[in-house]
C-alpha cells in the first residue's frame, strides 16, 4: 500500500513518474520540508508566536516564488543530497509551488490572527494549518496540490493521486 502512496504523492507534486527503484527515496526527500515546516508549525502554535508564523510565511512564499532558491531543498541538498544513491531536489513544479503559497498564507494568517488578539479564531486556522501538514507528513495527502489540480481542470487526476488509490 506504501508504495501507491508514495508514487501517488510525487505524481500530486508535479513530478514524472518515478522508477520503483527510485520512488521511496523520493518520497522521503521532498518530504524533508513538510516534516520540517510541521516542526515550525508545532512551535508557532505552542508559543501563539507572531515571528515565528511571519517567518514561515516569508520562507514558504520565498520557496514558491523563487523555486531555484528554495531554502529547504537547498539545506536537503547539502545534508543528504550528497550522499550515495540519494536523490538530489531539483526545483518545484506548480502543483507543489502552490502548494507552499497556499501554506504561507495559512502561516501568515496564523500570525495575524495573534498580533491582533483573536486568539480563538487563531486556534482555529491553526488547527486547519496543523491538521493540513499532518495530512501531508502521516498520510501523503498534499491539499494545496490537490487543489492546484482542481483548479486547472485537472480533477480525475487529482482524485487518481489520492494517497487511498492505489
Amino acid at each position: 500500500m506504501w508504495e501507491g502512496v508514495k508514487r501517488n504523492f510525487i505524481l500530486q507534486q508535479g513530478f514524472e513518474e518515478p522508477a520503483p527503484a527510485v520512488c521511496p527515496r523520493q518520497f522521503s526527500a521532498l518530504h524533508f520540508q513538510p516534516r520540517t515546516v510541521l516542526l515550525w508549525v508545532l512551535a508557532g502554535i505552542l508559543f501563539q508566536s507572531t515571528p515565528l508564523f511571519s517567518a514561515l510565511c516569508a520562507v514558504l512564499w520565498w520557496s514558491a516564488l523563487l523555486p531555484k532558491l528554495n531554502p529547504f531543498d537547498a539545506v536537503y541538498n547539502w545534508i543528504f543530497g550528497h550522499r550515495a544513491g540519494a536523490v538530489h531536489l531539483t526545483p518545484a513544479p506548480a502543483p507543489r509551488r502552490t502548494a507552499q503559497a497556499m501554506a504561507g498564507a495559512f502561516a501568515l494568517a496564523c500570525g495575524l490572527l495573534i498580533h491582533f488578539g483573536l486568539s480563538t479564531v487563531a486556534y482555529v486556522v491553526e488547527g486547519i494549518f496543523l491538521a493540513a501538514v499532518l495530512a501531508l507528513t502521516l498520510g501523503g495527502f498534499c491539499l494545496g496540490s490537490f487543489v492546484y489540480h482542481l483548479l486547472r481542470g485537472r480533477g480525475t487526476f487529482a482524485r487518481q493521486t489520492l494517497p487511498w488509490v492505489s
